[in-house]
This record gives structure tokens, C-alpha cells and sequence, in this order.
């Protein structure tokens, strides 16, 4: 293996390698009577993970896992208009008009918005969540023309969910994901009209929420309860996670389908993670390889263990390996500040 492979490598066992460790545990001990459901861009190394597990027959889960391409943007496109699901989509930060807003929130092409909003609506301003209700008051009247627009990608969304095996009965979605308020989960409890289990790594709300006449339950693994700001490193510093747990694809924004049923995903721009996928993989087979020699061998780690180790990455120069900076940029367009490099954010 090559020098810049081997810390590619080394990297995702003592950076992500822990945290999946017990987070892979945690997903066993709730797998019961759950149907696995792998969320977003963070999803897709989950899966991974737990497939490669079961293939080692080093995980006991009673479903096979299933990832699902779904991500904010593309959840709250798919429900403009709807009278629950849009308060919630202005209910995180954001700043400029409302032209910006229904591109970078809900995914909207151009002649989209120009189909359904005046022209003079699009160019107040605003800023969310402070001016929610004054926007929601503006929206209002054109819900009905939202929706018309946003139909083909909520008709899709709804068959993608059947055909993934969403609204089998007898299985109660378990969702995985990072965190942290459970806004997917609680639309998707909306839109399958069941209750819904939420295991993430940190839940900022943690406990049961009544949704559409249905439950939300959430769970955090490393922390709960915690706010932002608030002296927690693995949340106010979590998009060193973010930029890691993501996808080749990057963020989905919208989804078709085909004439013969398939489904047609459309994806946002790339971050640095998905112009240099290839090294982001080397960082996830050190990371699952570690998680498989970890149940192989009985070694364990503490909540406290993950905590600390990554208290260490997060805020000390130089910890991060310079071979592994190229990785570091995440897609934040949903609240309007486009590419960001925590490297650069957090000075370390």
C-alpha cells in the first residue's frame, strides 16, 4: 500500500473506526422487530458498513439493511405546500430572498419558481427562522401552484419509499443517520403515516414527538439533549463528520420516475468528498475493517472513548493528517453558505 493510502487508511480506523464500533452495536441492540433504514449521504457508509458485518456474520439484525437516497432538500421539495411539513422547513437558519430560499431549501429550478410565485415575492428578503410565520403568510396563497409544480417528485418519493420496503407492516423503520433533530425522520413519519424509530449519533431532541397523528422517537449513541454553542465538540464541531459520512453521489435533490418504473435520481454539485471518492473509500475500508477486527477480537469502546478521541481530532492542530485534507469540504446550500471547509471554519 502506498504511503498516502496507508494514511488514507490508518485514518478511517482511529478517526471513524471507533464511532462506527459502537454505533454498530447500538444498531444491534434496536434492530428488533426494525427494519434498518440508512439515511441521506451519511447512510451510505452506514450500509456499507452493516452489510459488510453481516457478510462476516459478526451482526445479528432481522432485516437486511436498506439505504435510502433521500436528503432534506429533496424531502421538503417534495412536500411544498404541504400545511405540516413547510412551517418545519422554515424553521432553520437562513438568510437572503426568497428566490435563494426556493433554490437552495426546496431544490427549485428557475422556470420552476417563475411558474408558481410572482415575480415581486421573489425579491423580498428574509431570514429564518425569525421572519418563519411572515414567510409562511407570504407562501400561503400559492401553495396550490407549489404543489402542482412539486407533484412528479412527491409521486416518485412516495413509489421509491413503497418499493424500498418503507411501509411493510410488520416492520418498523429504524433510521440512521447522524443527526441531529430528526427533521427527515419526522417528515418521513409524515409521508408513511406510521410511527418511526430514529438512532443517530447525536440527537439534539431525543425522546417520542407526535407527528401527523403518528410518533417519532429519537435516540442519540454519543450524545442527547445537547444544544449548539453549548461546550459539546462532537456536535458543534460534527461537520468533520459530515464531510466523511457522505456519498459518491453527494446530496439528492430531486427524483423521477420512468416510464417503465425505475427511478431517475438527479444529485446536487460535488464537494471535495466526491471529486477524490476513490481516497474517501480507502478512509472507510480502514474505518469497517477495524469495526470487523474490533467483534472479532471482543474489543470494545465507551461512549466516553469516542467522545474524547474526537474532542482530540476536533480541536488540535496538525491531529488530521495533511493526506487527508483534500476531504474536508461539505455542500451547506440548504442554508444558503454553498461549500464549506471546516479545516479552514475551525482553524485546525
Amino acid at each position: 500500500m502506498q504511503a498516502k493510502s496507508r494514511a488514507l487508511y490508518e485514518f478511517g480506523a482511529t478517526f471513524l473506526g471507533p464511532a462506527l464500533h459502537v454505533y454498530a452495536e447500538s444498531i444491534e441492540a434496536e434492530a428488533e422487530g426494525h427494519l434498518p433504514v440508512c439515511l441521506a449521504r451519511e447512510g451510505w457508509c452506514f450500509h456499507r458498513l452493516l452489510t459488510r458485518l453481516q457478510r462476516e456474520s459478526s451482526i445479528d439484525l432481522p432485516h437486511d439493511p436498506v439505504y435510502l437516497r433521500v436528503s432534506r432538500a429533496l424531502l421538503f421539495r417534495a412536500m411544498l405546500g404541504s400545511k405540516t411539513i413547510t412551517p418545519m422547513a422554515l424553521s432553520n437558519d437562513f438568510s437572503g430572498s426568497i428566490l435563494d430560499l426556493m433554490r437552495k431549501r426546496f431544490g427549485l429550478q428557475l422556470h420552476e419558481i417563475f411558474a408558481a410565485l410572482p415575480f415581486e415575492l421573489l425579491r423580498f428578503n428574509c431570514e429564518l427562522p425569525k421572519d418563519k410565520d411572515l414567510v409562511y403568510q407570504w407562501l400561503t396563497p400559492h401553495f396550490k401552484a407549489l404543489e402542482t409544480v412539486v407533484s412528479p417528485t412527491r409521486k416518485a418519493l412516495v413509489a421509491y419509499l413503497k418499493r424500498s420496503g418503507l411501509m411493510d407492516p410488520d416492520k418498523r423503520p429504524l433510521m440512521l443517520d447522524l443527526g441531529y433533530s430528526g427533521t427527515i425522520q419526522k417528515i418521513l413519519t409524515h409521508i408513511l403515516e406510521r410511527d418511526t424509530t430514529g438512532l443517530y449519533f447525536i440527537a439534539t431532541k431525543p425522546g417520542d414527538e407526535e407527528v401527523s397523528k403518528h410518533h417519532a422517537l429519537l435516540k442519540g449513541v454519543f450524545h442527547e439533549g445537547v444544544g449548539w454553542r453549548n461546550g459539546c465538540t462532537m456536535l458543534d464541531r460534527s461537520l468533520l463528520f459530515e464531510c466523511l459520512l457522505t456519498a459518491p453521489h453527494g446530496q439528492m435533490v430531486d427524483i423521477r420516475q420512468k416510464s417503465n418504473g425505475e427511478f431517475e435520481y438527479f444529485y446536487g454539485r460535488e464537494a471535495g468528498t466526491q471529486r477524490h471518492f476513490q481516497d474517501l473509500k480507502t478512509v472507510f475500508d480502514g474505518a469497517i475493517d477495524h469495526v470487523v477486527m474490533c467483534r472479532h477480537h471482543g474489543v470494545n469502546y465507551s461512549t466516553a472513548d469516542v467522545q474524547g478521541l474526537y474532542e482530540v481530532f476536533a480541536t488540535r492542530p496538525n491531529c488530521i493528517p495533511h493526506d487527508v485534507w483534500h476531504l474536508f469540504s461539505v455542500d451547506d446550500d440548504i442554508t444558503g453558505n454553498g461549500i464549506v471547509n471546516p479545516m479552514q471554519m475551525f482553524a485546525i
